[in-house]
């Protein structure tokens, strides 16, 4: 079974050979590694074409996209998809990952088990955990069944459904809701645990929940969805900041009448899966 993963890679000199090492030595090799260099202004490129030299199952493309920082969202899928678009293997399993991972050893040896077991099954990851006072902790500040960003493993079949990744902020939350509007299923494997080398969000602290809010609206999140939403950040950082922040761009985004990246009943079903978990959680 062929895996297929691209890697996007934005000043990761500190990481990607340590990250690329771990997906070297993986149980179940993995085929093709397209490392995808996301305008980089350290010696990440020149890290790629060494690591390219040294592993015949590694390419590695030197994208050049108009922002030379860090952004969320559509900067990232972009060169993924560039990456893609490159891309010459047939593939079974697809995976999106960041450049800053150590996978443990049976990472997709696990995943692969996992795909067989149900075939029902779109899309699978393993936990992540950061560092944390010199010790690995792993992070609970999304829901227990989000896959994480950073470690996108699906099959070619439901990848194909959902029509690949949108190049837009909240692509992340996009591609499980249309997922299960197609009807696939999703897990989170708890005791598969990737290392994360660099703080979550360290590069995006910037206007996190700005961002936040305008990922709700995007996602066709009503009022009230986008309150409680606002709530939770709040809590989070025990501070009301986040909460105004959220809300205000949310409402900005409306009165903006800025163009969602879902349509009328994909909004339909985000909003109706968000009030069952609600109504779950809350045990009516």
């Amino acid at each position: 079974m062929n895996i297929l993963i691209i890697i996007p890679v934005f000043n990761e000199e500190k990481n990607i050979e340590k990250c690329v090492e771990s997906f070297q030595n993986q149980t179940h090799k993995v085929s093709k590694i397209i490392l995808v260099n996301d305008s980089s202004s350290d010696n990440t490129l020149k890290i790629l074409k060494s690591l390219s030299q040294l592993h015949k199952n590694i390419e590695f493309i030197d994208f050049k996209n108009s922002e030379s920082r860090a952004i969320p969202g559509k900067k990232i899928i972009k060169a993924f998809n560039h990456g893609l678009s490159k891309n010459q293997i047939k593939y079974d399993f697809i995976g999106k990952f960041d450049g800053d991972l150590i996978l443990p050893i049976n990472y997709f040896e696990v995943m692969i088990k996992e795909f067989k077991k149900d075939k029902n099954l779109g899309l699978v990851s393993g936990v992540i955990a950061s560092i944390k006072n010199k010790k690995w902790n792993i992070e609970e500040m999304y829901d227990k069944d989000h896959v994480r960003g950073g470690t996108k493993l699906y099959t070619h079949e439901s990848f194909q459904k959902i029509g690949g990744l949108k190049e837009s902020i909240g692509w992340d939350t996009l591609d499980e809701m249309l997922l299960r509007y197609f009807g696939y299923e999703i897990k989170v494997v708890n005791h598969i645990v990737s290392k994360q080398l660099r703080a979550t969000g360290e590069r995006y602290s910037k206007d996190k929940y700005r961002k936040q809010g305008k990922v709700m609206y995007l996602l066709g999140y009503d009022i009230f969805l986008a309150i409680i939403g606002s709530l939770k950040f709040c809590v989070k950082e025990k501070s009301v900041l986040p909460f105004f922040q959220s809300l205000i761009s949310f409402f900005k985004n409306s009165l903006n009448n800025e163009k969602k990246i879902v349509n009328d009943k994909l909004a339909t079903f985000v909003r109706s899966f968000r009030y069952k978990r609600i109504k779950k959680k809350l045990r009516f």
